[in-house]
C-alpha cells in the first residue's frame, strides 16, 4: 500500500465519519423539534382549557350574583315583582 492509497483511505474515512455525524445530528434535531411541537400543543390545549374553565367560572359567578340580587330584591319588597 502506498502513501497515496493511505491518504485516500484516511480522507474517505474522515468523510464517512463526518457524514455519519451529520445524519445523527439531523435525527437528534428532528426528534427535538417533534418534542417541542408536542409540548407546544400540550401548552396550547392547557391554555385553552384554562380559558374555558375561567369563562365558565365567571359565568357561574355572574349567575350566582344575579340570583342573590333577585333574592334580596324579593326580600326587600315582597309581592312587588311580577
Amino acid at each position: 500500500m502506498s502513501y497515496v492509497d493511505a491518504g485516500y483511505s484516511i480522507a474517505l474515512s474522515v468523510l464517512f465519519v463526518y457524514a455519519v455525524a451529520l445524519v445523527l445530528r439531523r435525527r437528534r434535531w428532528e426528534r427535538a423539534m417533534r418534542v417541542a411541537q408536542v409540548a407546544e400543543q400540550v401548552e396550547d390545549a392547557e391554555a385553552a382549557e384554562h380559558v374555558e374553565h375561567r369563562a365558565h367560572a365567571e359565568h357561574a359567578e355572574h349567575v350566582e350574583r344575579r340570583a342573590h340580587a333577585e333574592h334580596a330584591e324579593e326580600q326587600a319588597a315582597p309581592g312587588a315583582r311580577s
